[in-house]
């Protein structure tokens, strides 16, 4: 049985060896979930959607076993911080490391979604929790209701493009 320090080392391994951000790092362990990593992270909404506490508290377990390193950086921009999540060390593999996925496929899904913008990635899980955890049947308007600005300039475009990449496409709305 994988302990849960294990799946984060393992996911952040799949992704190069390096995440930056806390919400990037939820909504890749999410959407990996929907795609067979099977961490058994439990996941409610929350501001940005989908969120797990389990997965704060594995972070913080990798981190005390020494799989983890978290350091800090700060936009240029606005002057936010964010975390820098990088491995301490190279991690041995297992066959079960990624649940039901194969390592090369879990290393293609997630270098294929640290590379994406982090809004993208959020609005992407708050779709796909919209719609199969909470049955919304129309989930453009709740998303709209709950993300506001987040959807625009192509991001709601680019964000269902990705569920449509990963095959958990939405369910299309009747107008």
């Amino acid at each position: 049985m994988r302990e849960r320090e294990e799946i984060i080392a393992a996911v952040i391994a799949a992704a190069g060896g390096e995440l930056i951000g806390k919400v990037r790092l939820q909504k890749v362990v999410y959407l990996l979930d929907q795609l067979g990593l099977e961490s058994g992270f439990r996941f409610e909404y929350h501001h940005y959607g989908p969120f797990s506490r389990d997965l704060v508290n594995a972070v913080e377990d990798a981190k005390a076993f020494h799989l983890l390193e978290e350091t800090s950086g700060q936009r240029n921009a606005d002057l936010a911080r964010y975390s820098i999540f990088r491995l301490a060390h190279p991690l041995p593999t297992t066959d079960d490391s990624f649940g039901a996925m194969t390592q090369e496929k879990a290393e293609e899904l997630a270098k294929n979604l640290v590379a994406r913008d982090a809004t993208v990635l959020e609005l992407a899980a708050t779709i796909h929790w919209l719609w199969k955890f909470e049955g919304r049947s129309n989930w453009r308007d709740e998303l709209i209701r709950r993300k506001g600005p987040k959807i625009q300039n192509g991001r709601l475009e680019r964000a269902i493009s990705l569920l449509e990449d990963l095959s958990l496409t939405p369910p299309q709305i009747a107008h």
